[in-house]
């Protein structure tokens, strides 16, 4: 029961219970009542909102079929991202909590190109990191530190398996302005056959491109929508709202 009591804005996990039942957290006093469903939406509300969500349709459209505002449906999106994110294997998570806080106020703003497309500005392209665990494909932001060395090793063209530094281990395959390079495989993790990650790259550049460019600071969680969608493709969509509700029901760092 302890990890239902951790606070849902700031993650606190000390908490005291107030008379009307609900929780104050001590670190940032934000009460909360244990159970209940992100920014005070009904369970029917949020099971309209992820119907269209997991066709795709866009939050304007969302915003009109189940007659929300819009900044709601957005705000609703971004809990359903990080709650995606946070799902990910243990070491995608520990760089998810590194790279999403949501938005950062204060700092510039810029879109993200889609990767493979024409624009002249390739250095604000984001050097992206593909992985396979349990089954699955996931992708996240490579942080720029790791990026300047993948670059400055295909500038010198090494091996294959000299690009493989050890924070990169735990990568299948990377992307570096728009091109798919496979890293060699650790001595003690089994080969991932050919196909998988170039399937996934594959659907996740169609993704890409099709948002026509995505902020730096919400490109990770865009990220792990999209590997979220490609490794639940099989399932139905009335199963597919379901995993997402159980998911946002789990308690999750958010802001108001």
């Amino acid at each position: 029961m302890a990890p239902r009591r951790q606070c849902p804005r700031c993650g606190a996990r000390k908490s005291w219970i107030l008379k009307d039942g609900r929780r104050r957290c001590v670190q940032c006093r934000f009460d909360w009542r244990p159970g209940r469903l992100p920014l005070r939406l009904t369970p029917q509300r949020w099971r309209a909102l992820l119907r269209w969500f997991v066709r795709g349709i866009p939050s304007a459209e969302i915003a009109r079929e189940t007659r929300l505002d819009r900044k709601r449906v957005l705000r609703a999106l971004t809990v359903v991202r990080l709650a995606i994110m946070r799902s990910a294997p243990a070491d995608v998570r520990r760089a998810a909590d590194a790279e999403t806080s949501l938005v950062p106020r204060g700092r510039a703003r810029h879109r993200v190109p889609p990767q493979g497309s024409t624009n002249p500005l390739r250095r604000r392209f984001a050097t992206l990191g593909l992985s396979t665990a349990h089954r699955r494909v996931w992708a996240e932001v490579i942080p720029d530190a790791d990026a300047e060395q993948l670059e400055r090793l295909l500038r010198e063209s090494k091996t294959r398996r000299s690009t493989a530094s050890p924070g990169l281990h735990r990568y299948a395959a990377f992307v570096f302005r728009g091109r798919l390079h496979r890293l060699a495989e650790p001595a003690d993790r089994s080969s991932i056959p050919f196909g998988q990650i170039e399937a996934f790259w594959a659907y996740l550049q169609r993704q890409l491109r099709a948002k026509g460019g995505i902020r730096r600071e919400r490109l990770g969680l865009y990220l792990a929508e999209f590997a979220w969608r490609y490794n639940h493709r099989q399932l139905l969509p009335a199963e597919q709202v379901r995993e997402l509700l159980a998911l946002i029901r789990q308690p999750i760092r958010w802001n108001e």
